[in-house]
């Protein structure tokens, strides 16, 4: 089994950008979840708005991880869901973080 995650550092439009990664992802039969560097769940929109507020107060905004995860037994190409979403408009704002690797039992 393969699970993959994303590194998101385009966090003020995170909406847009999870949307095209997730219609990459279904396509790729994966699923995906978007969470905080430290493992907990994100509010996209309430994500969107902090980013806004520290882009304008000069700091930058914070970065989220997408977990990938197969929604069946074949493997998560996290390479193939990035051109997925860069073919369907996303211009920059994610890349590969890590690809884990386990067997089954």
């Amino acid at each position: 089994m393969t699970t993959a995650t994303l590194l998101v550092t385009d966090v003020e439009n995170l909406g847009e950008v999870v949307a095209l990664l997730r219609a990459a992802a279904a396509e790729l039969d994966c699923g995906l979840t978007v969470r905080t560097l430290a493992g907990d769940e994100v509010d996209e929109a309430e994500a969107a708005a902090a980013a806004h507020r520290d882009r304008e107060r000069k700091r930058l905004p914070i970065p989220v991880k997408v977990d990938l995860h197969a929604l069946s037994d074949g493997p998560v190409d996290a390479e193939a869901v990035l051109r997925g979403a860069r073919a369907r408009g996303l211009r920059g704002g994610a890349t590969v973080d890590e690809v884990r690797h386990t067997t089954k039992r």
